[in-house]
């Protein structure tokens, strides 16, 4: 095909007039970009601005709900909600991994209608067979753990369902640097599934743990549910919906799984950190002591995800955009101011925990216990240091290193079962806590040495013009070209 003399200069969603982009055939290394540093840095700003915001709500939301759950229904209930729901967030997050994490890498290449289209349809039928063979597959492993049984399989099996629709949604607009809606959908849902499950079981006057878990799974539904009504179906849109994908369809699908499938596993086994707390604290001191530790944890670590997880929602889609465009050192300086900012929020934060665990641990679980006092400050490092891994694995991501990821989390969640089966027996629940920091700082030892340098330098020397093409830069596991 002869080279389009028109050359249509689109303007990208990524604030008012931050760079534009040939519209010509979309591959990395055939289009260029010109982004203005300055305007990176603001992008990044309001962003993170918008993700703090879509942090913040959820958060208060949070700590909210574990104050009220708690009380409501009692340490062991909320316990065995917890291991539950943290059994369903892993298989939602393994199943929707390497649609999520594909759609971030890639969305920003599929210009065009038909481009955009054909990837639009192609991750929807990918979320619709994840969804089918992800909800068959729990329900057998939770039947098989004994964990649950009967109608509250169901209902796992449908918040399964809701989890992964939205982490895919979420990704979606992450990739089109849409924190707005972001920020929207956080704050309905974090509010419907705190209200939703308070009103169901004060109707109900039930305070089963199943009841907690539907009501989370009707909180879920309704942002959603609100977003398949505004949705522009094919019907209306003229566009036709086809039930089997296309040649091109099947091609995006190839390369989001080729991409994504070590990615899943990565999420899988980070989930299967909180699975691997939970499931031994209840196995060796029972659900009493599984919902302290649940308890203590979804709020240290939501906090710290409050004030930390907004850097790395906006650097994420910030970074893979500048990559894609062929700017490789605005990427690699996301990155590195990230990290920079992160570290600089901790240091306050880190000082001000070491005095108030006692009263931290009286507030959230309406009494005193020491032990559970004895977790604040290592559980607020540990999410510290996963937050920073989230940043500190980028180079693997736009190399499209992924197996190297899945590598390393592989040994931080060994580190963390073995841990948890040989210490909890002796030490309790506080041992929890300490592997926690122990399985994230492998992981990010690990990632010093898995990820490959050569390979940048090869790709900031090839953006100067003293190195290797652009267009061959890329792993061969890494697809440039998405249809």
């Amino acid at each position: 095909m002869a080279k389009d003399t028109t050359i249509k200069e689109v303007l990208r969603a990524m604030g008012a007039g931050l760079y534009l982009r040939d519209a010509g055939p979309s591959s990395c290394s055939g289009r260029d970009a010109l982004i203005v540093p300055e305007k990176v840095q603001r992008k990044l700003a309001l962003d993170s601005i918008n993700y703090f915001l879509s942090k913040f709500i959820p958060g208060g939301m949070g700590f909210l709900s574990v104050l009220v759950f708690v009380r409501m229904v009692g340490y062991e209930e909320y316990g065995r909600y917890a291991v539950v729901f943290a059994i369903v967030m892993a298989a939602a997050s393994g199943m929707a991994g390497w649609l999520s994490q594909g759609i971030l890498r890639f969305q920003s290449q599929s210009l065009g209608t038909d481009a955009t289209e054909n990837f639009s349809q192609a991750t929807s039928l990918g979320t619709a067979v994840s969804v089918i063979f992800g909800a068959i597959g729990l329900a057998i492993a939770v039947l098989l753990s004994g964990v649950q049984g009967g109608y509250s399989v169901l209902i796992s099996m449908v918040l399964f369902a809701e989890l992964l629709t939205y982490t895919v949604t979420m990704a979606r607009f992450q990739a089109g640097l849409d924190s707005v809606k972001v920020l929207r959908f956080e704050a309905f849902r974090s509010v419907a599934c705190f209200a939703v499950p308070v009103v169901i079981m004060v109707l109900s006057r039930s305070r089963a743990y199943w009841v907690l878990l539907f009501g989370i799974a009707v909180g879920y539904l309704l942002p959603l549910f609100s977003r398949l009504i505004s949705l522009e179906t094919p019907a209306r849109s003229g566009r036709r919906w086809r039930a089997f994908p296309s040649p091109e369809q099947r091609k995006v699908l190839s390369n989001l799984w080729r991409f994504g499938w070590p990615v899943a596993l990565w999420l899988l086994c980070q989930q299967g950190l909180l699975v691997s707390d939970r499931f031994f604290i209840q196995r060796f001191s029972g659900y009493s002591d599984a919902g302290i530790y649940a308890s203590m944890y979804d709020v240290v670590v939501r906090c710290f995800s409050l004030l930390f997880m907004p850097v790395t929602l906006a650097v994420h889609p910030l970074v893979m955009d500048c990559w894609n465009a062929g700017n490789r050192r605005h990427a690699l300086d996301a990155i590195r101011s990230g990290l920079k900012y992160q570290l600089l929020m901790f240091i306050p934060i880190g000082a001000v925990l070491v005095g108030i665990g006692p009263w931290a641990s009286r507030t959230i679980l309406g009494k005193p216990i020491h032990a559970a006092g004895q977790v604040v400050l290592p559980l607020a490092l540990g999410g510290f240091l996963w937050q920073t891994c989230l940043l500190a694995h980028k180079p693997l991501e736009i190399l499209c290193e992924t197996k190297r990821m899945l590598l390393g989390m592989l040994i931080a969640l060994t580190i963390n079962v073995a841990g948890n089966w040989m210490l909890v027996p002796i030490y309790g629940y506080k041992v929890s806590a300490y592997l926690t920091v122990a399985s994230s700082s492998a992981y990010l030892l690990s990632l010093f040495v898995l990820t490959p340098i050569g390979s940048l330098r090869e790709a900031l020397e090839a953006e100067s013009g003293t190195g290797k093409d652009k267009s061959t830069l890329v792993t061969d596991e890494c697809v440039t070209t998405l249809t």
